[in-house]
């Protein structure tokens, strides 16, 4: 998300607001995680609260809302993630306009963060997006609070597409350590880096890369694959072999 964009989209969001007074009251709450991640989960809502805050939204942050809500009412908020009805019934006592939730997990090498901006009176599903955030990048915050303009908007993340080709064609790939097939492939994929991972026999493996696909656009990745010197192939089994003739010696 370009940098200048962002105010744009801010002030979308707040147009359009139903016409009420005072300021839009959102409530952020942490993002559903397993027990190892609960703590990085509210870091990264503390973060869109922040954004959001700036943005001009009266925010009721993590903290707030667990205040408010008292212990289980605030776990059974939290275990909502991304369900807009879920978050609408449960945090009805917020007495807030919006809420946004949504969940966070380990997925490989990258954290997936979905996040879901609801209305907080009718349950409506006013945006939604998905990151995958490298965990070895430490972005978490940063992109979750990336993200905000685009979900305070009201709008949905659009997707890029991924290309990987190679030259010889046929290798293996993995996105994400995920099997999508062999080159010539071509994925549809979140906004964002995804781990890319070619191989193919006989070729030494290429080492894996982290590509970045915007949002609406393709990216083309086309690593470079080595042969192996037949010397140094191994053999296709124990009584075969390149230029040598294998005898068991009885």
């Amino acid at each position: 998300m370009p940098t200048h964009l962002r105010p744009l989209l801010l002030a979308l969001a707040l147009s359009a607001t139903p016409a009420r007074a005072g300021t839009p009251r959102l409530a952020v709450v942490t993002l559903e995680a397993p027990p190892e991640l609960q703590f990085t989960g509210k870091s990264a809502a503390e973060a869109f609260a922040r954004e959001a805050g700036m943005a001009g939204f009266e925010v009721v942050g993590p903290d707030a809302v667990q205040q408010q809500l008292g212990r289980a009412g605030h776990a059974a908020l939290v275990a909502c993630g991304d369900d807009a009805k879920c978050l609408s019934e449960r945090g009805a006592k917020l007495g807030v306009d919006r809420i946004v939730c949504g969940s966070l997990r380990k997925r490989g090498p990258s954290y997936r963060v979905t996040l879901v901006h609801a209305d907080a009176k009718t349950g409506a599903r006013l945006g939604s997006v998905e990151r995958d955030i490298p965990i070895a990048t430490r972005r978490l915050q940063k992109d979750v609070a990336a993200a905000a303009p685009v979900l305070l908007a009201g709008a949905k993340d659009a997707a890029g597409i991924l290309k990987v080709e190679t030259e010889p064609p046929g290798a293996d790939v993995l996105v994400d350590d995920v099997p999508v097939g062999r080159t010539p492939v071509e994925r549809r994929v979140q906004p964002g880096k995804h781990k890319v991972k070619v191989a193919r026999a006989g070729w030494v493996d290429a080492e894996p890369s982290w590509v970045d696909v915007p949002a609406n656009e393709t990216v083309e990745h086309r690593p470079r694959l080595y042969p192996i010197p037949a010397r140094d192939r191994p053999n296709p089994s124990a009584s075969e072999g390149q230029g040598t003739a294998v005898q068991r010696i009885k």
